[in-house]
């Protein structure tokens, strides 16, 4: 479904005189059947009285990737051992409207913990701040999560096909793209650009028989602003929007709230 990676502040090797230092980017690869209807472009939403930046899936009207006025990130993946994918559930897009108006991790994770998120289609939530990472999952029945301080680059990654078909083969990859780049960032966008010839179904930039990466998501926030590029083909849509953060300077508190 994606590859996800994010790069917090410490892996982003900025000069120390830049005026507006990215504290994160994050990089989202969707892969999705080619059959699916097209994602709506990011736009503005208002939930639960937050600014919240995300693309639209219009058939669950959910969606997979977001960032709020609070600098908060979140991503969303599929899990999958290698069975069938489940036809029953809840979709798993409807999490992050659900999680996107929280104004800290804390009170994210205890969104999701109050989901019924076993109800939902398999998953693994990020959500991320400046400084942590809040990763959720639900297994043998019940929600599970770890929290973490963001050190390094970081790679999360899913497929139909079963994810440790390729967790193997794209760790690997990234491990060499992120062994001491010069340029962070484009190192970064590269890894999500790459395609092994034929390899393609296993490849970061995905291609196989009736599914293909749709598009491309990039979160940055900075101390002052966040902005969301989207890059989708097949209709070519292209779309840059930049949010005010409100309480920025809490960011390094990692709290909005």
């Amino acid at each position: 479904m994606c590859t996800v990676t994010a790069l917090p502040r410490a892996a982003l090797a900025e000069p120390a005189w830049s005026s507006d230092p990215l504290l994160l980017r994050l990089v989202c690869s969707r892969d999705e059947q080619i059959a699916r209807p097209a994602a709506l472009a990011p736009v503005l939403h208002a939930v639960d009285g937050r600014r919240v930046m995300m693309p639209t899936d219009p058939e669950s009207g959910g969606s997979w990737i977001a960032v709020n006025d609070c600098g908060l990130t979140f991503a969303l993946l599929n899990t999958n051992a290698g069975e069938p994918p489940a036809s029953d559930g809840l979709s798993r897009g409807g999490l992050i409207p659900r999680v996107a108006g929280a104004g800290s991790l804390s009170e994210a994770l205890a969104r999701v913990l109050d989901a019924g998120a076993e109800r939902y289609r398999p998953f693994r939530l990020l959500m991320l701040d400046a400084a942590q990472l809040v990763e959720c999952w639900v297994e043998n029945g019940r929600l599970r999560y770890r929290r973490a301080y963001l050190h390094g680059a970081m790679i999360r990654t899913s497929s139909s096909l079963g994810d440790a078909v390729l967790e193997g083969p794209r760790r690997t990859l990234f491990r060499r793209f992120f062994r001491n780049p010069s340029r962070p960032a484009a190192a970064q966008d590269a890894f999500h650009d790459h395609q092994w010839p034929g390899r393609e179904h296993v490849s970061v930039r995905m291609r196989r028989a009736g599914a293909r990466t749709v598009s491309r998501t990039i979160v940055e926030v900075s101390p002052g602003f966040a902005t969301m590029i989207y890059n989708a083909d097949a209709p070519r849509v292209y779309g840059r929007v930049v949010l005010p953060l409100a309480g920025a300077a809490a960011l390094t508190r990692a709290r909005c709230s």
